[in-house]
């Protein structure tokens, strides 16, 4: 497995960063740190991370630790690491805990030798460091983490110089390269960003009419092209008509949804995203085919996602009505506020294209980012109607959320342009096309 393949580990904390080698203060780079403007986090100490996710380990953190001065009355484990396809990750106990885990749900290394002594994907957690223009890297938090997800605690950018001093840990690289900008300015990539965070925080739109829009205004810029785009004058004058022209055009779609094909084909796609990239590390033959099995019967529209994590409902696909919208009853908007959340946040770090979302495009990572939303639609009508609800409610999305930004981007699957196509292959008059087949919120 290349480094590329890898299991994301508990606190992924970069996806273009890595861990930085020892340095003078005065060779270190300076750097510009964007921060989310928006997410708080707070640790609520629910064990999580702790249990859910295979924590990656260098070998001089393994040194560190092995050397860590514990007293016998700590019963600290010795031997605490194990390695799995070539990686060294902490080792797990049968419930799936980490092994530091004590029976107070707290980590033992941080009771007895505080914060900082922890591996740095442990103290990373849950932000996400990505490198953007040179010079300059953007944080957010990820929403796989439940205090994230619930909005919990302070603001992050007031966390400031916590976030510094781990960014001071990572080595990152030069920032987006004039392919992956297609052209673009500077300005003209914040111009396009600025009008997608308009439309998600239209609260006038329904859930489907901002995905629609989104889509729909990031199909008509890509057409636009760079040169055109980057006239800032033309480009004021000409968006209050280009906006009023995507709204009457997506009024004027028909309603036309998939074939039986094509659901399947989403399926498929939509089972790769809640496969947890821990998974990578069990790689046995047995454990292969019965995955293959559990994939084959998803696609076919059963199965049950449980058999991918305990975090997901326990239902027979066949039972929650996908694609089958006249069960379901319309949502309340507030029940989507998690969903505009992760959307905000993305594009207010501009972690959605370049090193954050597999090399891509800028374009490419922009429609990727907005193929969101059939996903996390999808997984909150399952998780509803585990609950035998016919309404979507906050937390349906909020668990379709986590398991999506979970993900997004960091799939040793969806890695290669050829894992994506499924991805593509919604792209365009096919989006409009499955929202139908979903059916309006």
């Amino acid at each position: 497995m290349s480094p590329q393949q890898r299991p994301s580990p508990a606190s992924e904390i970069t996806d273009g960063g890595r861990a930085a080698p020892a340095q003078p203060p005065w060779l270190v780079q300076p750097m510009t740190i964007h921060i989310a403007q928006d997410q708080r986090y707070s640790c609520l100490l629910c064990g999580r991370c702790c249990r859910r996710f295979h924590v990656l380990l260098q070998e001089p953190e393994i040194q560190r630790l092995a050397a860590l001065p514990w007293d016998e009355a700590d019963q600290a484990p010795r031997d605490f690491h194990v390695k799995l396809n070539g990686y060294n990750f902490f080792r797990r106990r049968d419930d799936g805990a980490c092994v530091f885990l004590d029976a107070a749900g707290v980590c033992s290394m941080h009771r007895r030798f505080g914060f900082d002594i922890k591996a740095l994907t442990c103290r990373g957690y849950p932000f996400n460091f990505a490198s953007t223009f040179p010079g300059e890297v953007s944080v957010l938090a990820r929403m796989d983490c439940p205090a994230v997800l619930q909005n919990h605690g302070q603001l992050i950018r007031e966390q400031r110089h916590d976030i510094e001093k781990l960014a001071r840990e990572l080595h990152f690289g030069k920032g987006f390269t004039p392919e992956q900008l297609q052209g673009l300015e500077r300005r003209s990539v914040e111009m396009l960003r600025d009008h997608c965070q308009g439309i998600v925080r239209d609260d006038t739109l329904s859930s489907d009419g901002m995905a629609l829009l989104l889509m729909a205004f990031a199909e008509r810029m890509e057409k636009l092209g760079a040169t055109f785009i980057n006239d800032a004058d033309t480009m004021r004058s000409v968006m209050p008509s280009v906006m009023a022209n995507l709204k009457q055009e997506l009024a004027d779609v028909p309603q036309i949804g998939l074939g039986a094909y094509d659901r399947a084909y989403f399926r498929q796609w939509f089972t790769i995203y809640c496969r947890r990239d821990e998974e990578a590390t069990d790689r046995g033959l047995r454990q292969r085919l019965r995955r293959a099995l559990m994939i084959a019967r998803i696609i076919a529209g059963g199965g049950n996602l449980r058999t991918f994590g305990k975090e997901h409902p326990d239902l027979l696909l066949r039972r929650a009505s996908i694609f089958n919208p006249t069960r379901w009853q319309p949502s309340v908007p507030a029940a989507w506020d998690a969903y505009r959340r992760f959307l905000s946040a993305r594009l207010d770090c501009l972690q959605f294209f370049g090193v954050s979302y597999y090399g891509a495009a800028f374009f490419t990572g922009l429609k990727a980012l907005f193929l969101t939303y059939p996903l996390v639609l999808c997984a909150a009508r399952i998780r509803a109607a585990s609950q035998k609800r016919t309404q979507i409610q906050a937390d349906d999305v909020m668990y379709g959320v986590a398991a999506i930004d979970h993900v997004h981007g960091r799939s040793p699957l969806l890695q290669y342009k050829a894992g994506r196509h499924l991805e593509h292959f919604f792209s365009t008059e096919r989006f409009p096309q499955l929202l139908c087949s979903l059916g309006k919120r």
